[in-house]
């Protein structure tokens, strides 16, 4: 991750958290919401100290005097208990920034938003580590992997993430196979325990983060001099693999792709007469450009490409 005028999490305030040390500029981000807790406060206080007054002057209202008397007096506690608590920055935020100390935990990560009032509220943003729940920006949501092994540093009071570090990947258990982790994916997540579903993830991780490379976002074909000299349908005959599947092309016409798991996906493949590969492997085939450069195979389709290295 790297540090930018907007990273939420800042590589070079990383030796203070791990020291249990909040920045300045750490403190100096998270004021605003703070000082935003509170004006939220004030405005209660104004709130409840308004409807004491109406149930006191206010005729209109029908309720017996005792009613309005016990009412109002409710409501002047309740103004005098979030004034105070503005005034004297009681809530948790600001006593952690009052503070400055850092808490960290490692585990499995997981992710979640939720509404707290139903649609149309602000979403709140939550990152899972190992058993606890800590609550992050919404920059800080997107800005997390979404699986694997991390340490987050957080705030005592308020649980609010200030920093997070990956760490090593999850090794798959020996003698386990990547059908046996889906498996337990499945059941962990049907217990509906998050630390287990996180825990699985984390070990799947490594496959995730070596697919992302495999297909790039977009990709510029290479002029014909660098590619293979061979047409098409004879270069491309053999195996094919990379983190996420491997694909073998056969000389008979038929192709086979296994994906991570095992899943295997049977069909045939050629090449059309403007030089596009045609793999049904999906029951449905589709022209893609393809080409090959030296022991890697490319084929690009819908703005993306899958890279492949010769077996």
């Amino acid at each position: 991750m790297a540090t930018t005028g907007t990273d939420p999490f800042l590589q070079d305030a990383l030796e203070a958290n791990r020291a249990g040390e909040l920045t300045n500029r750490q403190r100096d981000r998270l004021r605003p919401i703070a000082r935003s807790a509170r004006q939220s406060m004030l405005i209660a206080a104004v709130v409840f100290a308004v409807a004491a007054a109406m149930m006191l002057f206010d005729r209109d209202f029908s309720l017996p005097e005792v009613f309005r008397v016990a009412l109002a007096g409710a409501s002047v506690v309740l103004a005098v208990f979030f004034l105070l608590r503005a005034a004297v920055g009681a809530d948790a935020l600001t006593r952690d920034l009052r503070h400055r100390r850092v808490q960290s935990t490692d585990g499995a990560i997981g992710k979640r938003s939720s509404s707290p009032s139903g649609r149309g509220s602000r979403r709140l943003y939550w990152l899972d580590v190992g058993d606890g729940s800590y609550r992050v920006s919404y920059a800080g949501y997107q800005a997390a992997p979404d699986a694997g092994m991390v340490r987050v540093y957080f705030l005592p009071r308020s649980r609010r993430v200030v920093n997070l570090e990956r760490l090593p990947d999850a090794p798959l258990a020996p003698g386990l196979t990547p059908q046996e982790v889906l498996l337990s994916l499945g059941t962990a997540m049907l217990t509906g325990r998050r630390r287990d579903v996180n825990e699985i993830r984390a070990q799947m991780a490594p496959v995730v983060d070596a697919v992302r490379p495999a297909r790039d976002a977009t990709v510029t074909p290479p002029p014909p001099s660098a590619r293979d000299s061979r047409p098409l349908a004879q270069a491309i005959v053999g195996t094919w693999t990379n983190p996420f599947m491997t694909v073998a092309f056969e000389r008979n016409g038929t192709v086979t792709a296994t994906l991570f798991g095992g899943m295997e996906r049977h069909g045939q493949w050629s090449v059309d007469g403007a030089g596009r590969l045609i793999a049904e492997v999906t029951g449905q085939g589709e022209a893609a450009d393809a080409w090959i450069v030296g022991d890697e195979l490319t084929i690009a389709a819908d703005g993306g490409a899958l890279r492949f290295a010769r077996r």
